[in-house]
C-alpha cells in the first residue's frame, strides 16, 4: 500500500505511513483490492481537491491502468469501504469513534442477514410434493433450467460479477446499505435530484473555481435547471428553456464532477485567441479518460 500526498502544484510526495491532516489531499494505492483513494482535508482549497484528482487520474493512467477504480472521499465523511480499508492496516484512530461505531453495526447486521439464502425455507406440509420426474424428464430439465448461482463469481469478469450474471444475483454491500440515497418513482425508475443543499454546494464550487482565463459562462446547467452568471458574480435561474435539441459550434462546455456528483456543466464563451493557463490545466482533465473509465466500468 502507498501513501502519497498531493502538492499544491500537483506533484507527488509518497510518506511512510498514513498521516491525514485537515489542509492535506492525499492518494492512497491499495494493490490488494486495486483500488486508489483521493482523501481531502476539510481545510484544502478547492483547487487543491481538483489539483488532486488530476493528479490521480495521472497516476491511474501512467502507473497503475484502468483496472484500478478512482474512489474519493472527504474527511468526517468516509465510506465505509474507506473505514474497511482502515481497519485492515490498523488505522481507524484516523476516523471519528461515532463514524466506526455506525460502519461496524451495518456489517455486522449485514453478517446475520443472508436473504439470497434459498435453502432455509422449508415447504408447507400441506404443499403436495412434486411427482419424481422420469429418467428422460430429468435429463432434459437438468439441459433446461436455471442454475442459480452455478458460475463462481471469481470466474466472471468483473462487470458481470458487480451486476449479477446469468445464474448470479448481485449481493448487497455495507457500502450500498451505508450510502444509497436515490428516490425510486412508481415505475421503478431511479431518479437522483440535485437537493437544495447540493445546488448551494455547486455554486460555492463555481464561485471558488471562477471561469478560465480569456473564458466567460454563458449558461450553467445544475440538475435540471439552467442558470446565467451576472457581473456581480451571481446565478440567476432562466425561465422554462423551451423545447428542443441545442448545439453550439461557439461554446466550450466544461463538467464539474465532485463527490460523485455532476455538480455544474457549463458552457464557456472563449474570447477571441483564448487558451487555458497553466493552472487551468493542472486542474483540468481529459474527457477521453472519463470515457474510458466508464467502458471498463460498464464493460
Amino acid at each position: 500500500m502507498r501513501f502519497l500526498e498531493v502538492q499544491d502544484d500537483g506533484s507527488l510526495v509518497e510518506e511512510s505511513d498514513l498521516e491525514l491532516g485537515t489542509e492535506k489531499v492525499l492518494i492512497i494505492v491499495n494493490e490488494e483490492t486495486k483500488r486508489l483513494w483521493l482523501w481531502k482535508g476539510v481545510n484544502c482549497p478547492i483547487r487543491k481537491k481538483f489539483v488532486g484528482s488530476r493528479a490521480l487520474s495521472d497516476l491511474r493512467k501512467n502507473e497503475y491502468g484502468f483496472a484500478y477504480i478512482p474512489q474519493s472521499c472527504d474527511q468526517n465523511d468516509e465510506t465505509s469501504e474507506f473505514i474497511i480499508m482502515l481497519e485492515k492496516i490498523g488505522k481507524t484512530d484516523l476516523v471519528s469513534p461515532e463514524l466506526l461505531s455506525k460502519v461496524r453495526e451495518i456489517r455486522d447486521r449485514q453478517k446475520n442477514i443472508n436473504i439470497f439464502n434459498e435453502t432455509d425455507i422449508e415447504p408447507s406440509p400441506s404443499m403436495p410434493k412434486p411427482p419424481s420426474p422420469t429418467p428422460d424428464v430429468e435429463e432434459s430439465e437438468s439441459r433446461l433450467k436455471d442454475r442459480p448461482a452455478q458460475v463462481p463469481q471469481s470466474q466472471l469478469p468483473n462487470h458481470l460479477a458487480k451486476m449479477g450474471a446469468p445464474g448470479n444475483r448481485p449481493m448487497p454491500t455495507i457500502l450500498t446499505a451505508l450510502e444509497s440515497d436515490v428516490v425510486e418513482s412508481p415505475k421503478s425508475q431511479t431518479i437522483v435530484e440535485e437537493k437544495p443543499d447540493q445546488t448551494k454546494e455547486s455554486f460555492k464550487i463555481l464561485r471558488d473555481l471562477g471561469a478560465p482565463s480569456g473564458f466567460y459562462r454563458d449558461l450553467v446547467i445544475i440538475g435540471t435547471k439552467v442558470y446565467t452568471e451576472t457581473y456581480d458574480n451571481k446565478f440567476e435561474e432562466l425561465d422554462e428553456p423551451p423545447e428542443g435539441i441545442f448545439f453550439s459550434k461557439n461554446h466550450v462546455p466544461r463538467m464539474i464532477c465532485e463527490k460523485g456528483i455532476v455538480r455544474s456543466i457549463e458552457f464557456l464563451k472563449p474570447e477571441e485567441g483564448a487558451e487555458l493557463s497553466e493552472e487551468d490545466k493542472k486542474i483540468s482533465q481529459d474527457i477521453n479518460d472519463l470515457i474510458a473509465m466508464f467502458e471498463i466500468e460498464i464493460g
